[in-house]
């Protein structure tokens, strides 16, 4: 895998990205959940695209139904994670895709459109962003970590639980985030500009680009509530430099 050529793959997304007028054709998946034409055309331009590349590497995408085969290699995509953000035309969106092969996630690659940031690792050869090598930030404390939460908006019927966790994460770091997309916050984090993250019910699409990034840059993700396991749905995942990571996990598992 070259991933350089896959860098300049995904960038092809950008006329499919910056039209407005499947930017604002929405339908709504469920509770708090859209899904625009933008994402969709994304997912099967990428498919088509790296298929045509890799043929042997399989496909997965938010915007596509598919199981996975541990025993495979795959492409897992999230063509525009923060779709609400999009809709409404705030920066916090972008393509996440990480690579799963020979059993653990090997590369990830989380583009900002609207910013130009273009974020990717490879396993054993280091976190980048534009080209320039990061790192995650070297506090030692909670108290001065900024942390990163999302909420999960689709359970809504939990709000008193997604509350109680921000509470707490809250009263302990030096001040609390929400961007509204997983990817994006993460991607933060592997660079520094933030210190932790947790998020609730997230699938793989939206932390198997950023699990590779946050390694290379020296930090540690992991799942809060099992055994990490790239096949599980709705976990709970927490992310930090790994000077602060056991306090942090510890915490929300509190």
């Amino acid at each position: 895998m070259n991933i350089d050529r896959v860098i300049e793959i995904v960038k092809e997304t950008d006329s499919i990205f910056f039209d407005d007028a499947l930017r604002h054709d929405v339908k709504e998946k469920g509770e708090a959940d859209y899904v625009t034409r933008a994402d969709i055309g994304i997912s099967e331009y990428l498919s088509k695209r790296l298929s045509e590349e890799y043929p042997a590497i399989g496909f997965i995408s938010e915007e596509a139904d598919t199981d996975i085969d541990e025993s495979r290699d795959y492409w897992i995509l999230d063509p525009i994670d923060g779709t609400t953000n999009f809709m409404h035309g705030l920066s916090f969106c972008g393509v996440s895709l990480g690579l799963y092969s020979g059993g653990q996630l090997t590369a990830g690659i989380i583009y900002i459109p609207y910013t130009g940031e273009l974020f990717h690792a490879e396993r054993g050869k280091g976190a980048y962003l534009n080209g320039e090598r990061i790192y995650c930030s070297k506090n030692t404390a909670l108290r001065d970590c900024v942390g990163f939460y999302e909420f999960n908006a689709y359970f809504k019927n939990e709000c008193d639980t997604a509350m109680e966790y921000a509470r707490k994460i809250y009263t302990r770091c030096q001040d609390l985030r929400c961007l509204g997309s997983t990817a994006v916050e993460l991607a933060y984090v592997a660079c520094g500009r933030a210190d932790v993250f947790f998020g609730r019910y997230l699938k793989p699409w939206d932390y198997a680009a950023a699990a590779v990034l946050i390694a290379e840059a020296g930090g540690r993700l992991d799942r809060v509530d099992g055994d990490f396991c790239i096949s599980q749905l709705n976990v709970n995942i927490a992310a930090a430099n790994s000077l602060v990571f056991d306090e942090f996990i510890a915490l929300v598992k509190e």
